[in-house]
């Protein structure tokens, strides 16, 4: 069948045109600042994803060149299954497999390090838009975590689907009232990340020490020597 071509209308380039790019991570926060601000947001950033049958090594050296330290495990379908982090690989789980089943290191896949779906944690995108930095900090140490993935519902419902629902108990305004109940008839979907060293870099100071002291907000604002949540 012949089909009717035509050429699509165009002129030329105007001086001063600008171009549409992806919104960017503020460099610098406070303890106050809204959660959003420290978090990556796959809406505008693709998630870097591995195979569970790949090697350790390779999956590092994917890490390395990505200049990251986290990726989603996934499966043929693009579902997660699991999480690796460098710390992961370059840990103590390796050298208990070589050590324990006399597996050689380079043999070593995801799939036998990767923190699987039963270990994983996730926050509700509606609590974190209520939600500030501190709580975020706070709630990486109360689970002895590095990273923290952000999940919602497909179909754009307040609610999300197997999210924890016993988060850590703050006394600031609109996060608790925030926490949806979890609904079962949506899919869920991982929207973006939090990371410990990014919010580091973002608040220009090293909050490992403090994630693993700090009991309270209060504590952490005075170790950090920034603004309080209001």
């Amino acid at each position: 069948m012949k089909v009717e071509t035509a050429s699509l209308s165009h002129w030329p380039l105007q001086a001063g045109t600008s171009y549409v790019r992806p919104p960017e991570l503020p460099k610098h926060v406070f303890l106050d600042s809204p959660a959003t601000d420290v978090m990556t947001d796959f809406t505008y950033v693709r998630p870097l994803t591995i195979g569970a049958l790949v090697t350790i090594d390779d999956a590092l050296e994917h890490m390395k060149t990505s200049g990251v330290r986290l990726l989603l495990v996934t499966n043929a379908v693009e579902h997660v299954i699991g999480l690796v982090s460098s710390y992961d690989i370059q840990g103590e789980k390796p050298v208990r497999l070589v050590e324990e089943a006399r597996a050689a290191r380079s043999d070593i896949t995801v799939a036998q390090i990767m923190t699987t779906l039963d270990q994983i944690r996730v926050l509700n995108m509606i609590s974190v838009r209520n939600a500030q930095v501190a709580h975020v900090v706070s709630t990486l140490r109360e689970l002895e975590q590095r990273h923290l993935l952000v999940c919602e519902s497909e179909d754009g419902s307040e609610s999300t689907p197997g999210l924890a629902e016993e988060l850590p108990p703050f006394a600031t305004t609109g996060w608790e009232k925030s926490k949806a109940v979890p609904s079962r008839t949506a899919q869920q979907q991982v929207r973006g990340l939090f990371s410990a060293a990014q919010i580091g870099r973002q608040l220009g100071v090293d909050i490992s020490e403090v994630m693993t002291a700090a009991h309270s907000l209060a504590e952490m604002t005075h170790e950090l020597g920034h603004a309080s949540p209001s």
